[in-house]
């Protein structure tokens, strides 16, 4: 007997949306407190589970609220009654910080749901740490050496070594993952401050001026950089989730989570530029100055100009005065 047409069911991204998440794969259960959750990919290329319903904008926090266009997660309601929220920020096995009474109720019905879920036999992970660790659940845990990559203001924890962040795509002829790397040498390696932490936390952590090495990505366009972060070599660029052996394994970078994997000391591979190659130019005196030749005027130029220059500003006046002056003067008979 054929199987009727309602049986099957085809499903595909629109192509005027920058999101790769099929809805269909988007539908997870926490496994911490057992809630049905929906992931959105976030506008700065992460992804983020909300309570899969929207709700009034009015009942939260302006810094709870988020909005949907377009396939993408944004933060605010984008000016409507109705918003959604992060999975997290209610989670049940998650200690939260005090809050409004409002959100108190709301996250004590989580708990009496979550309590009577456990008595009817689900038995949750470990405690998570925070909030952070909840939204990251999807990500495949990860071991070894990892690399830490800054593009734009945002840090990412990479699932390795720089040199060793493999495909997650399935490759086409084996149906296996992908054995080709990610990185083509894009990026350069750098050196920043250490990411203040805020809280008790943060200040107890001697961190003030201390310095880390990061793979900064900053000169790639944004669709090479979404390449990074669908964790895609150069052969599965533009392929979606739904082609991936399992999901990215990047998580956002905490400096006090991820205080082993800081590379506070400059990578092997990294040479400093010697003074050969710096040249004379960099270690020559100050260029020479040539002040304006207006009297009391302090702009200068180290560019070469002739003898009487005016700056931009005294230029105008002078201009300014010439044509007053040619309004007022009468022509000869």
């Amino acid at each position: 007997m054929q199987p009727s047409f309602g049986t099957f069911r085809t499903m595909r991204v629109h192509q005027s949306s920058p999101s790769t998440l099929l809805r269909r794969d988007a539908i997870a259960q926490c496994r911490y407190c057992g809630e049905r959750m929906e992931y959105f990919d976030r506008y700065d290329h992460g992804r983020i589970p909300m309570v899969p319903k929207a709700l009034p904008s009015d009942r939260f926090p302006v810094q709870m609220r988020w909005h949907i266009l377009r396939g993408i997660a944004l933060p605010g309601d984008g000016g409507e009654s109705y918003c959604y929220v992060p999975h997290p920020a209610f989670c049940a096995a998650v200690e939260h910080p005090e809050s409004s009474r409002e959100l108190t109720e709301v996250r004590a019905l989580f708990r009496l749901r979550f309590e009577k879920r456990i008595k009817q036999g689900f038995i949750p992970v470990l405690r998570p740490s925070d909030e952070d660790e909840v939204a990251e659940q999807h990500v495949e845990p990860v071991e070894g050496l990892r690399h830490v990559i800054a593009y734009a203001s945002a840090l990412w924890l990479a699932p390795g070594k720089v040199e060793d962040i493999q495909c997650v795509a399935r490759a086409w002829r084996t149906g296996e993952r992908c054995l080709n790397a990610v990185s083509h040498d894009e990026g350069e390696w750098t050196e920043i401050e250490i990411p203040y932490t805020p809280g008790r936390a943060g200040q107890e952590v001697l961190w003030a001026g201390s310095t880390m090495w990061v793979y900064a990505l900053h000169t790639l366009y944004p669709d090479e950089f979404r390449r990074w972060m669908h964790q895609h070599c150069t052969q599965h660029t533009g392929g979606t989730s739904k082609d991936d052996a399992l999901p990215p394994q990047w998580v956002r970078f905490r400096p006090l989570v991820h205080d082993d994997f800081i590379l506070r000391e400059r990578p092997a591979q990294v040479e400093l530029p010697s003074l050969a190659n710096i040249g004379i130019a960099r270690l020559a005196l100050e260029p020479e100055r040539t002040e304006c030749a207006t009297p009391d005027c302090h702009n200068g130029s180290v560019a070469k100009v002739l003898e009487g220059w005016l700056c931009y500003k005294c230029e105008r006046a002078r201009k300014h005065r010439e044509r007053v002056h040619r309004q007022w003067v009468k022509p000869d008979n």
